[in-house]
């Protein structure tokens, strides 16, 4: 017989959002375990080591860990915001925005004058196009309550939600180049003409701009400390424990099984998962057909391909920015490259040295790449915990691409050439693997301002007892994550009394 266990809560996926929650409640009093399938936890905080070097698998800078920014007060109060090791971008350019062989790196720099300052000199006619564009962030950021830690009236997101990126940045300027430069660096958001809402870019902005640090000696910090409080308050983290089963009964879940046999029975259960994922799991007729069927077929955002390279000590200078460059003038073009375009665009993180300051240790590069590329190997499946190759031909795949992009990075960063001692691959697959998201989507379901409604999952599922939280909801990236997690938590403890926790 399974053996059972019993929480007030139980949540199902160790990624930032499960962990969140877990701590948030636990430290209001609540039992609380975390399931996760993984041998690490974090979700897309996992890091790993190559050569002794340790890497970011997803999570390579943040915004919004400054002093007064809500991430930091978010953090702060969950008692990990003190224990973090930051480091801080350049002032001046945390991200670099280039274009094909254009030899002009656009910066797009930390505190909103200083934002504008910085673009003023490549674009000296816009000024008050800068200015309006600084305001709007702003303003949409004003119509998320949440995002400045407020209760607020639901309405007020619905004032701004409906606003096209590109037209709305089309009303700021005319010029299409600075256009471009604004989104130059989406693949903070996988972000595609025509569909992407306003919002997303603006909310992912002003995170950035108002500050931009990276974890060091590495984004799984957070997990860990996480980790740490949830012990603190008698909460559980439960490794290597995949959730197979979920059993509703009389219209609300009673249990979750694992794969091994064991059950875990809780009064309220909040799902960190895919809801894609979640919905194969539910014994029960509660959920509508049409739910499930609306959630199965929704697009998700475009994966990636990550090349991640230990480089020769003391070889290659340290930047302290982060570049993208893109193939096309277009900034939303590479979502749609074809075969013979690969790669349409590519973006450089650079780690330094501890040893040698002012020079990198290694780098990662990231670009955009279809799950389709990989689909011949689909069957396969590969994590800690649950290795297994894929097969001859996959390697020789990733070492074409590897070599393929490495081609395309030496020709604005010739240094690299000569100076790579070790390297590692992760494709389309591998995110699927590590983060349960299918088809290794960036960034999940992707937000389609057309669809408002349909593209939309909200934290309460018609399971009384079952709530989401997760980068599929509300939106992503460890500030959107966050913020879900204290929507999440605010339906069993209020929001009054939540946001109320959080501000002392």
């Amino acid at each position: 017989m399974p053996t059972g266990h019993t929480y007030d809560v139980v949540v199902i996926g160790g990624g930032l959002g499960g962990l969140l929650s877990a701590v948030i409640l636990a430290k209001e009093g609540k039992n609380v375990c975390v399931l996760e399938k993984d041998k690490q936890i974090g979700g897309c905080l996992q890091t790993f080591s190559l050569n002794k070097k340790v890497f970011d698998s997803c999570v390579h800078y943040i915004g919004g860990l400054g002093e007064g920014h809500t991430l930091n007060r978010i953090f702060s109060y969950a008692g990990i915001m003190d224990k973090l090791s930051l480091k801080a971008f350049d002032e001046n350019s945390f991200d670099k925005v280039a274009f094909g062989d254009e030899d002009i790196l656009y910066p797009q720099a930390i505190g909103k004058q200083n934002f504008i300052d910085q673009l003023l000199p490549y674009f000296p006619n816009e000024r008050p196009a800068l200015e309006k564009y600084i305001q709007t962030l702003t303003h949409v950021g004003d119509h998320f309550p949440l995002y400045r830690l407020r209760a607020g009236d639901p309405e007020e997101k619905v004032a701004v939600s409906g606003w096209p990126l590109m037209q709305t940045l089309e009303s700021i300027t005319s010029n299409k180049k600075l256009q471009n430069v604004l989104v130059g660096n989406n693949m903070l958001y996988a972000g595609e003409a025509g569909k992407t809402p306003f919002y997303l870019h603006s909310l992912v902005m002003e995170s950035y701009i108002h500050s931009s640090h990276k974890v060091s000696p590495g984004s799984s910090q957070i997990s860990k400390f996480l980790w740490q409080e949830l012990q603190k308050y008698g909460g559980e983290v439960h490794r290597n424990t995949e959730v197979t089963f979920l059993k509703e009964e009389a219209g609300r879940l009673s249990y979750a099984e694992t794969a091994d046999g064991n059950r875990f029975y809780g009064k309220d259960f909040i799902s960190n998962i895919h809801p894609a994922v979640l919905i194969k799991l539910i014994d029960g007729n509660t959920l509508r057909p049409a739910y499930k069927n609306r959630i199965a077929g929704l697009p998700q955002t475009i994966s990636s391909f990550m090349l991640n390279l230990v480089l020769k000590p003391g070889a290659v200078t340290m930047q302290r920015y982060n570049t993208y460059w893109n193939a096309s003038e277009d900034a939303f073009a590479a979502a749609h490259y074809q075969p013979n375009e690969w790669p349409a665009n590519y973006t450089t993180f650079f780690t330094e040295d501890e040893e040698h300051p002012g020079f990198a240790e290694s780098v990662s590069l990231l670009c955009y790449m279809h799950y389709n590329e990989v689909a011949q190997w689909a069957d396969t499946n590969n994590r800690a915990g649950d290795e297994h190759e894929r097969g001859q031909s996959y390697e020789q795949f990733k070492e074409l691409k590897s070599e393929q992009l490495l081609q395309k990075v030496y020709e604005r960063f010739p240094e690299l050439k000569g100076n790579i001692v070790a390297h590692s691959a992760a494709t389309p697959l591998t995110y699927r693997d590590y983060t349960g998201t299918p088809e290794g989507a960036l960034y999940g379901i992707m937000k389609d301002v057309n669809k408002p409604a349909e593209t939309t999952i909200a934290t309460r599922t018609r399971i009384p007892n079952l709530l989401l939280t997760g980068q599929n909801v509300n939106l992503h990236g460890v500030l959107g994550v966050s913020i879900t997690a204290v929507a999440t938590c605010a339906e069993l403890l209020g929001m009054d009394f939540l946001l109320q926790r959080i501000k002392q």
